[in-house]
């Protein structure tokens, strides 16, 4: 095993672009992860930001449908512990889903979850303070996909 970074006083300056460390989730984000992990006592897996080209398979061969999914992402995706099947996801909205290439976007997204099964949750920033509202959105959403899953198995 090798650590490749360097001394924290080192600086690497052969690098074309300039890049710094960013947190990973928003304040916003961040507060409904705590609120998620609450509510899950780790019943499931919360998976923060994952790429839908990590969540959904594409066409072999089909570059055009690979790179409409390679570069976005969902906020949370909730999976099962015993095999990381996808049970839902959630989408944390704010004022910024109002503007027309964000609304595109979202009409995308909300096809594709819709397309495969998977519950997509969309939750604006200003409810996730309401925790009886979102533990029996998320319950339904589990069960739905649940259901869903049972039928495709028969």
């Amino acid at each position: 095993m090798k650590l490749v970074a360097p001394p924290p006083e080192a600086r690497i300056a052969n690098q074309q672009h300039v890049y710094t460390p960013k947190p990973l989730l928003t304040p916003s984000e961040a507060r409904f992860y705590q609120c998620l992990q609450a509510l899950s006592s780790d019943r499931c897996r919360i998976q923060i930001k994952p790429r839908l080209a990590d969540v959904f398979q594409h066409a072999r061969g089909d570059f055009a449908g690979f790179a409409k999914i390679s570069q976005k992402h969902v906020d949370f995706l909730i999976c099962r512990n015993e095999d990381w099947l996808p049970m839902l996801a959630i989408e944390l909205d704010d004022d910024s889903h109002q503007r027309a290439e964000r609304k595109r976007r979202d009409v995308f997204v909300n096809e594709l979850f819709a397309a495969t099964g998977i519950p997509l949750l969309r939750i604006h920033v200003k409810e996730i303070h309401r925790a009886e509202l979102l533990v029996q959105k998320l319950s339904y959403a589990w069960h739905h996909r649940g259901a869903v899953l049972q039928r495709l198995q028969r």
